[in-house]
């Protein structure tokens, strides 16, 4: 299975992902018995904790490439916490889209949705980017409100669930939301959202057959295989 996994903190050192080069290439071996071979490296942008800028991310990438297996391959990006200054950030270049195309994983604040969202995805929108919204179905207020989600979606954004919750490694619960959202046509994308080899590993497969099981292959080649390949080929890098 060709998989593309849109959303990886495979990086090393920069976020809560791998501390190490090996931890990367572990994920990166993982990745590629797991059928995936293209993977977005998209480290944690949240001010504060994690100021990581475009450049610093695609050096860190090229370093990683260099040593790093042909397969699977690597393109640069960012989960990119929602705040008061992204446009700001957006307008100097300091916030990287997936591979410098029209999209962009952003993430909601953990309990509650800004009061300028709706703006906020307009504006992204008015500059030719795509907002995906990462994990809905881990986030407080979205998982127990879809009509906000389906709002968020009607009003330009795209959404991103994560493969283990649709496997139970989060738990029953958020299985069964996942579900639901996707039954609701809430989900464009699924990806691993992988932090590591051993307790959040970038396997996408166990996912796919889920969903296979629950909606049939084509919904799942949809959200594991097609959705993403648009990314890959509006991608610079």
């Amino acid at each position: 299975m060709n998989f593309i996994d849109i959303h990886c903190h495979i990086l090393p050192g920069m976020d809560d992902g791998p501390s190490e080069t090996d931890g990367s290439l572990r994920m990166l071996n993982i990745a590629a018995g797991d059928g995936i071979y293209h993977i977005f490296a998209t480290p944690h942008i949240l001010p504060g904790t994690y100021e990581n800028r475009s450049s610093g991310i695609r050096s860190v990438l090229e370093d990683l490439k260099k040593i790093a297996p042909e397969t699977p391959r690597l393109s640069y990006g960012a989960d990119v916490r929602v705040s008061v200054d992204l446009l700001d950030r957006v307008e100097k270049g300091e916030v990287p889209t997936l591979g410098g195309s029209g999209y962009m994983l952003i993430e909601m604040p953990d309990y509650i949705l800004p009061p300028n969202v709706d703006n906020l995805i307009f504006n992204l929108r008015h500059r030719g980017i795509i907002p995906i919204i990462t994990h809905p179905e881990r986030h407080l207020r979205l998982m127990n409100d879809l009509p906000a989600l389906g709002k968020l979606r009607d009003n330009g954004a795209l959404c991103q669930i994560t493969a283990m919750s649709l496997t139970g490694g989060f738990g029953k619960g958020l299985r069964k939301i996942s579900i639901g959202m996707i039954k609701k046509g809430l989900v464009d994308f699924v990806a691993t959202d992988a932090h590591d080899d051993r307790n959040r590993p970038p396997v996408l497969s166990g996912a796919y057959k889920e969903v296979s099981k629950e909606f049939g292959t084509s919904v799942a080649d949809t959200l594991f295989l097609s959705n993403a390949e648009r990314i890959v080929e509006a991608s610079k890098v």
